[in-house]
């Protein structure tokens, strides 16, 4: 099965999960099932058809019923918080409950229950309201996969049909971002954007452009030194180490990387560009198709996908919420879980 966090019950990421299960074009119930698990109350205000399941069934091999009608297949998160938990004396109980969900469909992608997670949006302030310290979802996730003491390397990306985007760096302050900057994160990211494209996406050699970190690639050190100090140097060591695996090239000004590549015939473009910095990256990918980007965390053990965007407060509870992203994200897991099917 698949299992499916639909994020901050005050959100919109119940409509969306609801919308997509209503849906003719989910093919992922005969596919591969889909468990929902988060709280049950938005489910219920929109008059959803839930069916409960407990972890104890599922771990005896539950599966859901068959029915004619579109339901909700419910692991439920609790109704209550514990006080204290994660240092917050009266936790948020919406921001628990989304960080509960994540934790717990994690485990169940760990113990082999599960394929794979694909996750709606969440809030990051109310997450740690709620009693969980992480910045966001990949963070989150990386520490629930940690082997032993070892907490992964992990690396976000931005996908759609026409442009997938790595980072090297996520959630930081843009003021924070030059500190950060590393060959080892160059590398890291470079590294697992190669493998993934190969392993889930089967290009063979793959072609992935790095983006610089200033204006004009720095302009021979006029604007920036990073270029010459750190992210050349990367690249011209990656360049040795994937020699005929793998085309890397760069480092290239942003502003003028993602027109000639959008403008590019599809022979020539990149398969992904590796970025310095979150909005550096993602801007350009949910530009050119917002509705069906997907995020997808490199370097897990587990596969995840999830939606592109946020919890949409401002238009929760309101029925305009697209399921567009979500849609991709199932399809991209089910395709994620159907070509590693052999153990590949």
């Amino acid at each position: 099965m698949l299992v499916l966090t639909p994020g901050d019950p005050d959100g919109i990421g119940p409509e969306i999960t609801w919308k997509l299960l209503k849906s003719e074009k989910l093919s992922g119930r005969q596919m591969m099932p889909i468990l929902c698990v988060g709280a049950r109350k938005p489910f219920d205000e929109m008059g959803a058809k839930v069916i409960l399941v407990k972890e104890s069934e599922l771990r005896k091999g539950a599966k859901p019923p068959l029915s004619s009608e579109p339901f909700v297949w419910l692991l439920a998160a609790p109704t209550r918080t514990p006080k204290p938990f994660g240092g917050k004396k009266n936790p948020l109980l919406e921001g628990y409950q989304s960080g509960w969900s994540i934790e717990k469909a994690t485990r169940l992608v760990l113990n082999g229950t599960a394929k794979a997670i694909v996750t709606g949006p969440i809030s990051k302030e109310r997450l740690q309201k709620g009693g969980y310290r992480y910045p966001g979802h990949t963070e989150f996730l990386a520490a629930l996969c940690k082997a032993g003491k070892k907490t992964p390397e992990v690396t976000m990306m931005l996908a759609n049909d026409q442009l997938r985007v790595s980072l090297v760096t996520t959630h930081l302050g843009i003021k924070e971002v030059s500190k950060a900057l590393s060959r080892d994160k160059i590398r890291r990211a470079v590294t697992q954007t190669v493998e993934h494209l190969q392993n889930w996406w089967k290009i063979e050699k793959p072609r992935v452009a790095i983006a610089a970190l200033n204006p004009h690639a720095g302009e021979s050190g006029l604007f920036g030194k990073e270029e010459i100090k750190t992210i050349t140097p990367e690249i011209d060591a990656l360049k040795k180490a994937f020699g005929n695996t793998a085309e890397i090239s760069g480092p290239f000004p942003a502003d003028t990387l993602f027109a000639k590549n959008h403008l590019a015939e599809d022979s020539d473009k990149y398969d992904a560009v590796v970025c310095m910095y979150h909005d550096q990256g993602l801007i350009p990918v949910k530009l050119l198709d917002f509705r069906r980007t997907v995020n997808v965390t490199l370097g897990l053990p587990i596969v995840r996908t999830s939606v592109d965007h946020g919890v949409g407060f401002d238009i929760a509870k309101t029925g305009k919420a697209d399921p567009s992203s979500l849609q991709s994200a199932v399809d991209l897991a089910l395709q994620i879980v159907g070509s590693n099917s052999t153990g590949s």
